[in-house]
């Protein structure tokens, strides 16, 4: 992948805090990061929604099929097969279909509520802002520079525009000042032991 140059908006949004073309290549660097995890995220949530789909039918299918198997009679077809199954399996008739039935029910029905909220919400738990936080929290750290991640009187720190605008530099316009600063202040929570 060709590494982009830095938007002039971006250059000067780093220039502002350091006025030194190691910390704008540094800055730019990050962006480049930015931009493979916002894309990876991107492609990481429609993978996972269609890989849920493809579950999702024959699940529901199967789901049909017992239901049908338990409350048809003696004679229904379904039953037939459930039973035959049993006995090759050297089961007794429906003994695990019934956990089979409802584990599957729960899996289809965990499946379709994630599909339906993964395409309404804003998923917040994303990879770029958490990745892109950290490095700029380490290079702020490497160039010796006050690191704040606060947003006062509706005026967001140096730290939290410069991560709102790597983050529009990167393709990703929906990073707003507080998730930039929630990211800034999680990429220096230490690790619970």
């Amino acid at each position: 992948m060709k590494r982009r140059k830095p938007t002039k908006a971006l250059e000067r949004a780093a220039r502002e805090i350091k006025d030194s073309d190691e910390f704008v290549e540094h800055v730019a660097n990050i962006c480049d990061r930015y931009r493979r995890e916002h894309a990876l995220d991107a492609q990481a949530g429609s993978a996972v929604r269609r890989s849920l789909q493809a579950f999702r039918r024959p699940a529901a299918a199967l789901v049909q099929w017992l239901e049908q198997a338990h409350k048809q009679s003696q004679v229904s077809g379904e039953r037939d097969a459930l039973n035959k199954i049993a006995m090759l399996q050297g089961a007794p008739p429906h003994a695990a279909s019934h956990s089979v039935l409802e584990w599957l029910a729960q899996a289809e029905r965990a499946a379709a509520r994630y599909v339906e909220d993964s395409k309404r919400l804003p998923r917040k738990s994303r990879n770029a802002p958490r990745i892109g936080a950290q490095a700029l929290r380490a290079t702020f750290e490497h160039h010796k520079l006050k690191f704040s991640a606060t947003i006062a009187h509706g005026t967001p720190s140096s730290a939290v525009s410069l991560l709102c605008a790597i983050a529009r530099n990167a393709g990703d316009p929906s990073l707003t000042p507080p998730d930039a600063k929630t990211s800034l202040l999680e990429s220096g929570a230490r690790p619970a032991n």
